[in-house]
């Protein structure tokens, strides 16, 4: 009964927050990906990149992971943090931009089961094709947001495209627009040609009470590219996945439809296209690399680390929130 229960309250919340976790499990419960963001780390570590998972199990108590990315290489959880009881953060050391097909979960005492990744969104126009691989950063105070987007655009056009972070808007769920106030270096993109590499852009001063559901390129004109951060953010086909003619192993739910708050004016299609980078091969099932223990401490260091970067922008982020405040009363006291 506590199960059904809970499994009722949840897609209520989902139908009302128009989130878009992934789900599977078997008989004995559920499991919940509700979202993942990437951390990176220092300079002297740029190749290598923390993914925090965020978990919810549903009629089962613990459960183990296995990530496996577009290569067939496996990963473990380097380290787990407990939210509630039922809600965890789960870890994982990943290469930079790495991308991945699945999760493999296994209760205690249960089999195992596949979950699709997310496939990675995109939209396009005639000029350019932009694809969102999700938040790097996300910075909080007692007053604002800072996010950190990751994207790549490829120029779809016959003329050399010139691409700066100021292509760029945020978007939250009520459509109100955030402007970048950090990012990549301008650059020109040949015709046919992609930025040289994934590239970041920065947006500070976000309400806390708004949530980035859209991004937008050169939004507000004629040719504007609109890309759904929810809703076009669902799992990956089991075609991609698993090849078109291999048995699949999946029990994850898409998930259900919701009203999209961006303008319907000269609105993009994404694009129906498999995730960039991903393949047709099984999932391999030998587990390279060190050892848990050495991995487990290993990841402590590193996300420190991460930390004490974190913190030094929060710092900052703080220190420009003070100035803004301060400014603005002593204007308003004049």
């Amino acid at each position: 009964m506590r199960l059904i229960v809970l499994a009722l309250l949840l897609a209520q919340i989902f139908g009302t927050a128009h989130a878009y976790p992934l789900q599977g499990g078997d008989e004995n419960g559920s499991v919940v990906l509700f979202g993942a963001t990437r951390t990176p780390l220092e300079a002297e570590n740029a190749t290598l990149e923390i993914l925090k998972l965020d978990v919810g199990l549903i009629g089962v108590e613990n459960a183990t992971y296995e990530l496996v990315d577009s290569k067939d290489s496996v990963y473990q959880p380097g380290l787990y943090k407990t939210l509630q009881p039922d809600r965890q953060l789960v870890y994982f050391l990943i290469p930079q931009d790495d991308l991945f097909k699945l999760i493999n979960v296994t209760f205690a005492g249960g089999k195992s089961f596949n979950i699709n990744w997310w496939a990675t969104p995109k939209g396009f126009n005639q000029d350019a094709v932009i694809r969102y691989y999700g938040i790097t950063d996300w910075l909080i105070n007692p007053d604002e947001q800072g996010i950190v987007l990751q994207l790549r655009v490829t120029n779809n056009g016959t003329k050399d495209l010139y691409i700066a972070p100021q292509n760029f808007t945020l978007l939250d769920q009520w459509g109100w627009a955030y402007r970048p106030t950090l990012g990549f270096d301008p650059e020109v993109v040949g015709p046919g040609k992609a930025t040289g590499s994934r590239v970041k852009v920065g947006f500070t001063g976000v309400s806390l009470l708004s949530r980035p559901a859209a991004l937008g390129y050169d939004y507000g004109t004629a040719n504007q590219v609109i890309i759904d951060l929810e809703k076009d953010q669902g799992p990956l086909s089991n075609e991609v996945v698993y090849g078109s003619g291999a048995v699949q192993n999946v029990t994850s739910a898409a998930p259900a439809a919701a009203t999209s708050i961006m303008p319907s004016a000269n609105q993009s299609q994404a694009a129906s296209a498999p995730a960039e980078g991903q393949t047709n091969q099984t999932a391999a099932s030998q587990i390279q690399g060190s050892n848990a223990s050495s991995k487990i401490s290993s990841l402590k260091e590193q996300i420190a680390a991460s930390k004490a970067r974190l913190a030094a922008t929060k710092s900052s982020l703080n220190q420009s929130t003070k100035n803004d405040t301060q400014n603005s009363t002593q204007n308003t006291t004049k």
